[in-house]
């Protein structure tokens, strides 16, 4: 049996798919290794490994967009293809995951704090956009909402976790896009 840790950034956000009969969130994590030669010359290694999650229904699936930084844990499998680009038999790493977490963002896409629109409360987000609210009354499709000082939205979910509200119409810009 492989096991692996790793902490990198997602390169697109997590996608639900269905393949032999289940459902399971897919996603890629890339990690860079940045270093310098001796005559001080700056190099860097980027690595992508897929990632397999089985909890489709977990929490976390809203939050797991671009940019963000995660760790994983899970069983590794190498996979062996041919490249569509240079027709080269390639190897690749795939983890299916049995733990994920959020680490944060390069992107830091939810401020530290935000604002509970009917009461004027500020609520202290931490680097892994968890808001300290007392939500242990919650159902568990409870979500609310939360406002930064420009009066942008931020969607709560009953664990606590915090994600920027993506208006509509940059919600239907982005599928016209991805339809053409």
């Amino acid at each position: 049996m492989l096991k692996a840790e790793l902490i990198g950034n997602l390169g697109a956000d997590a996608v639900i798919k269905s393949g032999e009969g289940y459902s399971f969130v897919s996603m890629r994590v890339a990690n860079t290794e940045k270093w310098k030669d001796e005559s001080g010359a700056e190099h860097s290694d980027t690595v992508w490994v897929d990632v397999t999650y089985s909890k489709t229904d977990s929490a976390l699936i809203p939050f797991l967009k671009s940019g963000i930084k995660i760790f994983v844990r899970g069983y590794v499998r190498l996979r062996v293809y041919s490249s569509e680009k240079d027709r080269k038999m390639k190897a690749g790493i795939t983890i299916s995951a049995t733990e994920i977490e959020l680490c944060g963002g390069s992107s830091d896409n939810v401020p530290r704090q935000l604002i509970i629109p009917e009461t004027g409360d500020i609520v202290d987000v931490t680097k892994f956009y968890q808001a300290n609210v007392d939500t242990s009354k919650w159902k568990k499709t409870d979500q609310g909402f939360l406002v930064d000082k420009a009066g942008n939205q931020y969607l709560l979910h009953k664990d606590g976790w915090v994600a920027p509200v993506v208006p509509q119409e940059e919600e239907q810009s982005t599928d016209a896009k991805t339809e053409q």
